[in-house]
């Protein structure tokens, strides 16, 4: 769970992400701008989609497990004049977070949820947003669709680091290699994957677990979880699923045990 919790991730995270989550902030602000209650972000990270979603004039909370990632997001909001994102966002845990609001609806952007690496902590954050849900309210999340060949191709990877990008130091220190290097574990469904962060001639290596979850699998975890799946897209256009590229789900908060257990 502590996939982000360093120093560096957060002075490169924006610009890492920066092709899926413009589709992101697009798909989520359409759908929660018509939402007329409160809206939580899981694993708000550096505010990427948060921020925006607050000048949009969404009612959106959120929390972190990060305290590195948090204070940018706070960096950032100061530096657009957000003055009550603190009392907005804390650092918590999705798993057994605390929050005295019932939302309308709550989102996990950023593939958040795979970096749940048991089944246990799965339902366990499931239930847990399920408490903090309105009677009508939403769950929405994505994460990719797993593909055989591509995961059978990091079973057994090459034991060197393969170059992802240099980014420019926001502190105009030179630049930040990143590197990666990923195995795959197909008994558990975990990626094993280490990052390597190489800043003015010093390296350090973080490691981060990534749990993939197969569509039937994730059905199975809504229906234990009090949620009824009402849509599942392939991709954040709204395609019908196709058994290809991203996931993207829409649940209900089952009004009763009954609808829960109903057949999708």
């Amino acid at each position: 769970m502590k996939d982000y919790c360093n120093d560096t991730w957060p002075l490169v995270y924006d610009r890492y992400n920066q092709g899926r989550h413009q589709q992101e902030l697009a798909f989520y602000s359409h759908e929660l701008a018509r939402c007329k209650g409160p809206v939580l972000e899981v694993a708000c990270g550096t505010g990427m989609i948060l921020i925006p979603m607050l000048k949009q004039g969404i009612d959106v909370y959120g929390f972190d497990l990060s305290g590195p990632m948090l204070r940018q997001l706070y960096a950032k909001a100061e530096s657009e004049d957000l003055s009550d994102v603190r009392r907005r966002v804390s650092q918590q845990n999705m798993i057994d977070f605390q929050i005295d609001i019932e939302f309308q609806s709550i989102f996990i952007p950023a593939r958040s949820f795979l970096h749940l690496a048991t089944q246990g902590d799965q339902l366990a954050c499931l239930r847990n947003i399920h408490r903090h849900l309105q009677a009508d309210g939403t769950l929405m999340l994505n994460f990719f669709t797993p593909s055989l060949s591509v995961l059978l191709s990091r079973v057994h990877p090459s034991p060197e680091f393969m170059d992802i990008g240099e980014y420019a130091h926001p502190d105009g220190k030179g630049v930040i290699a990143v590197s990666m290097r990923q195995t795959n574990d197909l008994s558990e469904q975990v990626q094993h994957i280490t990052w390597r962060f190489e800043v003015e001639g010093q390296v350090h290596e973080s490691p981060m677990l990534v749990r993939w979850i197969y569509k039937n699998e994730f059905e199975l975890l809504a229906k234990l979880s009090g949620f009824t799946v009402e849509n599942l897209y392939s991709g954040f256009d709204k395609s019908p699923y196709n058994g290809e590229g991203e996931m993207v789900w829409v649940l209900k908060k089952a009004s009763n045990k009954t609808d829960a257990y109903a057949v999708l």
